[in-house]
């Protein structure tokens, strides 16, 4: 309802492309060219009654992980919303140079751009080009990475944007952090709900006449203090798991269910359909709700006592368990482009000159332009558990061909995934336990986009052998 009536005023309540503004800017002081970009906020926090736009200044950082101006880049890249025809590769953006005694040279986009969002969510199985992102997806993002992190409580951006007003609290003038806030200064919103409730001064040290430790009181005040890397999001043992008695209430429904699908597979057509669906869902829900509360309570015992437990193996002398040092675990990522921009932004080297920093730069931009036309589905947790368990599974071969993908495939192969280059060789050749739940998957992610491609008047076969060459 949300996105039909921002629909209505001709533009998405979301961050566009007519809100960003890159130029290549010559620096005052060094006199190098140099990319920048201006975001202007129109829609805070969702009000869109009497907007007053806050324009943000961007440059760029040092540390690629925490470089905007990179990603939207990629992001433009990726959609060819440049309205110059040649900015198609990262190393064309980042070389542009300003000609003459221009001292700034902004980057325009397509007309058709202009009022399409940079985050956009899914319409079916592709990127959608009119729907924004919801705030939901990008909140259950960040929350599920900080626990995977070791915080002990998970983060959303709530906490990040409390997080940026602490920041420019000090930094910056009362006024430039509520401008920046959008908080209104007649009602000191930063003191009464922004503010940190833990005292950045060393108040002790002060008052003693000493000089105060204040390398200590800050990292007294971060976030990542109490975080443990060796804890996950889903901590709970297997034993614990095998061991849980089935709630009632849940045994009590699946009855009921059953009961009504007198013993038949399919429901639809029969009379109880609705009711059993409702069923499903209800069980469903119910069981995500009790596991999610059993990882919380486990997430909350493991936090609480790991004090007490490193302290005992202190004192009874276990010092091999003491002075033994965290191993980051191995991770294998998935998608091979994921694994190689995770290895330069975190191996990134601290004393590059610009040259270094410049090449380094656009290997991260076109790695992130590779990276969004890949996708990831569910499937893959299946083909790891597949591989963990003996079952044999296609491997990935770089050199693919039509004999790869042949014409005439098994069942249970979707005909649509199986030519979607964005994913993964083992996602597009999965095949599914039977052909009945592939044609609940077909029906879920391609049902709608075959019927607008029949609606069109043209309906094009994506497998390898079938595309003209």
């Amino acid at each position: 309802m949300l996105y039909q009536q921002t629909m209505y005023r001709g533009r998405p309540k979301a961050l566009c492309y007519e809100d960003i503004c890159l130029s290549v800017v010559r620096h005052p002081q060094t006199g190098m060219d140099v990319l920048t970009m201006a975001v202007k906020f129109i829609h805070h926090k969702g009000v869109d009654r009497k907007p007053k736009p806050a324009i943000f200044f961007f440059s760029g950082t040092r540390r690629l992980m925490f470089c905007i101006i990179t990603v939207i880049v990629s992001i433009a890249i990726s959609d060819e919303a440049f309205d110059a025809p040649s900015l198609t590769s990262a190393t064309s953006v980042f070389r542009l140079r300003n000609c003459g005694s221009s001292k700034c040279t902004p980057l325009r986009w397509k007309e058709e751009w202009l009022k399409r969002p940079i985050f956009r969510g899914f319409a079916g199985s592709a990127v959608s080009k009119e729907k924004p992102l919801p705030y939901l997806k990008l909140n259950d993002d960040m929350e599920r990475q900080t626990l995977d992190a070791g915080f002990e409580k998970a983060l959303g951006p709530k906490a990040f944007r409390r997080g940026a007003a602490n920041a420019a609290n000090g930094n910056a003038s009362d006024a430039v952090r509520d401008q920046m806030m959008r908080h209104d200064p007649r009602w000191a919103t930063f003191n009464g709900a922004y503010i940190n409730e833990k005292v950045e001064f060393h108040l002790e040290r002060v008052v003693a006449g000493e000089p105060t430790d204040d390398c200590l009181i800050y990292l007294f005040t971060h976030m990542s203090l109490t975080r443990d890397p060796e804890a996950g999001r889903d901590m709970v043992p297997d034993e614990v798991w095998q061991s849980l008695e089935p709630d009632p209430e849940i045994l009590e429904l699946e009855a009921q269910r059953d009961k009504l699908r007198n013993g038949r597979y399919r429901i639809r057509g029969t009379k109880h359909e609705h009711k059993v669906r409702q069923l499903t869902k209800t069980i469903r829900t119910k069981k995500a709700q009790r596991e999610k509360s059993i990882r919380e309570y486990h997430r909350q015992y493991y936090f609480y006592h790991r004090p007490t437990w490193e302290i005992e193996q202190q004192l009874a002398g276990d010092d091999h368990q003491v002075d033994e040092a965290y191993s980051v675990p191995a991770i294998d990522l998935h998608i091979p482009e994921r694994a190689q921009l995770a290895n330069l932004l975190c191996q990134q080297a601290d004393d590059l000159d610009f040259d270094s920093f410049l090449q380094l730069r656009i290997k991260v931009a076109e790695l992130m332009v590779s990276l969004i036309g890949k996708r990831e589905t569910v499937k893959r947790k299946r083909i790891v558990k597949k591989v963990q368990s003996g079952i044999p599974c296609p491997s990935p071969d770089k050199s693919l061909g039509p004999d790869r993908f042949p014409l005439l495939m098994g069942k249970a192969q979707c005909p649509r995934c199986i030519g979607d280059e964005a994913m993964s060789v083992e996602e597009r050749t999965f095949a599914y336990c039977r052909p009945a739940v592939m044609n609940d998957h077909f029906d879920r992610e391609h049902l709608a986009v075959m019927e607008q491609m029949e609606h069109e008047g043209f309906i094009g076969c994506i497998v390898v052998g079938c595309r003209p060459s």
